[in-house]
C-alpha cells in the first residue's frame, strides 16, 4: 500500500515535536487544538502507528515510534524546504526526475544528491517513491528521466549495475531471544527481501519467524527500532538510527543483491550522466 504525505500534517507533527502542546501548535497555524488533533490522528492512521501519546491527564509526548518518524520527517520537510527555494530562484529551471524505492532515497540516493547538487545546484531535483518493478515502466512511460533501483534485468536504459551485499538490519537494542525462532520485519506484501534471510538462516540450521509486518518501509524500520525484530538490508542502505547486527548474535552470512540505474534515453543535456555517476559513487563500497 502507498502512503502519500501530506506536508501539512507533516509540519504540524515537527512543531508538536517541539513544543510538545497542542494549544501552542495551533496558535502558530492560527487554527484550534481539534484541527491540530485531526491532521495528528489522520497521520498515525495513514501510517498504522500511533505518534503521540496523549490524554486527558497525560503529559504529550512522543512515542518510540514517534521518536523515528520524526528523523524522517524533519528530511522530509527540508527537503521539502530546498526544493521550494530552488523554484523561486532564476536559474531552477530545468528539471530532473528520479524515481527510486524509499529505502534507497533515505540512503544512497541522499548522498548522491548532496554531490549532484554542489556541481549543478541550477538543476531542480523531483524525487518519486516507488516499488522497483514499478520504476522501469514508469522511466519507459517518460514519467522519470532516471531510476536507482533493485536491478530488473538487462535492459537498453540501464547504465550500471553493482552488486552490493545484503545484512541483518538492528537496533543497537535488540537482544536475540533465548529459545524459539530469530524474529523478523518485513513488509505485508512480502515482495521484499525475506527470502534472502529465511535462506540463509535455514541453511544455517536456525528458524527465522515473521513476526511484525507493515505496509510501508517507514513502518518497518520502525519496528527495527524498536528493538522488536531483525530485518534485511542492502550494506549502504543501513542508516542512523538503524544499525547492522553485531556478530555476536550468530547470525549466517547473506548472499547479495545487484543495484541498477537506467535512464531515458532522450537526455541531450547531460544531467541524467551526472547524475547517474554520483550514484555509482555511492554505492561503491567505502
Amino acid at each position: 500500500m502507498e502512503i502519500l504525505f501530506d506536508l501539512k500534517e507533516l509540519r504540524t507533527f515537527a512543531m508538536l515535536a517541539d513544543e510538545l502542546n497542542f494549544t501552542h501548535v495551533a496558535a502558530r497555524q492560527n487554527t484550534v487544538q481539534s484541527a491540530i488533533s485531526a491532521q495528528l490522528s489522520k497521520l498515525e492512521d495513514s501510517l498504522g502507528q500511533q505518534l503521540v501519546s496523549r490524554g486527558r491527564g497525560k503529559k504529550v509526548a512522543l512515542t518510540p515510534d514517534g521518536e523515528v518518524f520524526l528523523v524522517y520527517v524533519r528530511r522530509i520537510l527540508s527537503l521539502s524546504e530546498e526544493a521550494a527555494e530552488a523554484m523561486q530562484t532564476a536559474n531552477a529551471r530545468q528539471v530532473l526526475r528520479l524515481g527510486t524505492t524509499v529505502t534507497l532515497a533515505m540512503s544512497i540516493v541522499a548522498e548522491a544528491l548532496g554531490r549532484f547538487a554542489r556541481l549543478r545546484p541550477d538543476i531542480q531535483i523531483q524525487i518519486q517513491c516507488d516499488r522497483s518493478d514499478q520504476l522501469l515502466q514508469r522511466l519507459e512511460d517518460g514519467d522519470i528521466d532516471v531510476a536507482f533501483m533493485m536491478d530488473q534485468g538487462r535492459h537498453s536504459f540501464r547504465a550500471f549495475v553493482y552488486s552490493m551485499d545484503l545484512v541483518w538490519a538492528a537496533s543497537p537494542a535488540f537482544e536475540m531471544p533465548d529459545e524459539g525462532p530469530v524474529p523478523l520485519a518485513f513488509l505485508t506484501d512480502g515482495r521484499d527481501l525475506r527470502r534472502y534471510a529465511l535462506r540463509a538462516l535455514d541453511a544455517a540450521g536456525m528458524k527465522g519467524r515473521v513476526s511484525h509486518l507493515s505496509p510501508h518501509p517507514v513502518g518497518v524500520r520502525t519496528l527495527i527500532h524498536s528493538g522488536l525484530a531483525l530485518t534485511v538490508m542492502p550494506s549502504r542502505t543501513i542508516v542512523p538510527p538503524l544499525v547492522p547486527a553485531c556478530r555476536s548474535l550468530g547470525l549466517p552470512p547473506l548472499s547479495s543483491i545487484a543495484l541498477a540505474a537506467y535512464k531515458a534515453p532522450h537526455d541531450h543535456s547531460g544531467y541524467q550522466d551526472l547524475l547517474i555517476e554520483q550514484l555509482a559513487v555511492a554505492s561503491r563500497p567505502t
